[in-house]
């Protein structure tokens, strides 16, 4: 899995996928989301790795360059989900490359 994640790219795995990868990595933090399953950042032979789903309860995973990245895209999508629950009609762009976009 690892070789396959290119920082930002993401990666779309399938519920079995996600079970062997909770069971072969560290989990740093997980977050109900409340609209749309779990977030997680994983630690995988090193490489911090945020685990989210999207509401079609596609499971997707990411690479990012470090835990504190990580932590930004985690604390962004909280947000999100947040001004979600009041109604402003945004949306997430589950497949951009990078939080930024």
């Amino acid at each position: 899995m690892i070789r396959e994640l290119v920082k930002g790219a993401v990666l779309k795995i399938d519920r079995d996928d996600l079970e062997a990868l909770l069971e072969r990595a560290e989990a740093i933090r997980v977050e109900d989301t409340t609209l749309s399953g779990w977030i997680r950042i994983l630690s995988l032979e090193g490489h911090p790795l945020v685990q989210e789903e999207t509401p079609d309860r596609d499971v997707l995973v990411r690479k990012l360059a470090s835990v504190d990245e990580a932590n930004q895209l985690v604390d962004r999508r909280l947000a999100d989900y947040e001004r979600m629950w009041d109604g402003c009609g945004c949306k997430i762009d589950y497949f951009a490359p990078t939080i930024d976009e």
